[in-house]
Parts: structure tokens; C-alpha cells; sequence
């Protein structure tokens, strides 16, 4: 009986040691697949994302923002991130080059975490104004 406590300890380390080497295998795979891309493939993916080909190369990241923290933020505050995908593009590929450089990741995952979705909003997320813009209701946006 002198290990009981560790148990539940080590299961969080080895979930947390797993989820990192699975996002470390799909950066991994992001960039050999980046490189097997011909030219004018790459220039079109960056073309699609609205970076340049070294911007493409340096997109992949490492941490979960960009797969699983920014849709959660979006779900959070009551936007469909399939929706914005796919209705509106541009924007969600904005959303994702924003969250890909984004250094405040680990204080994102943990405010989620503990359903805080507008710690971000007011403070650090580089992708707030633009979450913002979604949230407003059509009828008051102004016509562009």
C-alpha cells in the first residue's frame, strides 16, 4: 500500500507524456508532408492559407492551439467552427495562422480547462478580436 497515491499522479503524466509525443508525430508528419509537396502545390496551400511558402513551413506547431484550443474557444462562445470553416474561409484560416504563433497556448488550455473562455478574450488571445466579430449578431454589423 505505500505506491497508492502515485497511481493517480501517473496516470495524468503518462496522459499528458502521450498527448505531447502524439502532437509531436503530427507536427512531424505536417512538415515531411510540406517537403514531398512540389512547388507549385506549396505555393498554392500557401496561397490558401494567405502566408508565403516560408510562412507555410513555419505554420506547423507543436502545441494543441491551433487543432483543439481555438475550436474549443469557438464552441465555448457559441460559434460552429465547421460553420466558420466553411462559410467563411479566409477568416478561419486567419484564425489559425493567429493561433499557430501564439505563445499563450498553456495558460489558453488551462483557462478552458476550467470553463474560463473569457480570460482569453479580455487578455491574451491574439484571436479576440476577430472571435469577437463572429459573436456580434448579423443585424448589428455594420454593411462593409
Amino acid at each position: 500500500m505505500e505506491n497508492a497515491m502515485p497511481t493517480a499522479i501517473g496516470r495524468t503524466t503518462v496522459a499528458r507524456i502521450r498527448a505531447g509525443w502524439q502532437r509531436w508525430l503530427r507536427s512531424r508528419r505536417s512538415i515531411v508532408e510540406l517537403a514531398a509537396c512540389p512547388p507549385n502545390e506549396l505555393r498554392r496551400i500557401a496561397q490558401d492559407v494567405g502566408v508565403n511558402e516560408q510562412g507555410l513551413r513555419n505554420l506547423h506547431c507543436s502545441h494543441p492551439g491551433l487543432a483543439e484550443l481555438m475550436p474549443q474557444r469557438l464552441r465555448e462562445l457559441g460559434i460552429d467552427p465547421a460553420f466558420v470553416k466553411l462559410e467563411l474561409p479566409a477568416t478561419y484560416s486567419d484564425l489559425e495562422r493567429v493561433c499557430a504563433s501564439c505563445k499563450s497556448w498553456r495558460r489558453c488550455a488551462r483557462d478552458l480547462s476550467i470553463n474560463n473562455v473569457q480570460a482569453g478574450m479580455e487578455g491574451y488571445c491574439p484571436n479576440a478580436f476577430t472571435i469577437d466579430v463572429l459573436t456580434v449578431p448579423q443585424r448589428d454589423r455594420p454593411v462593409v
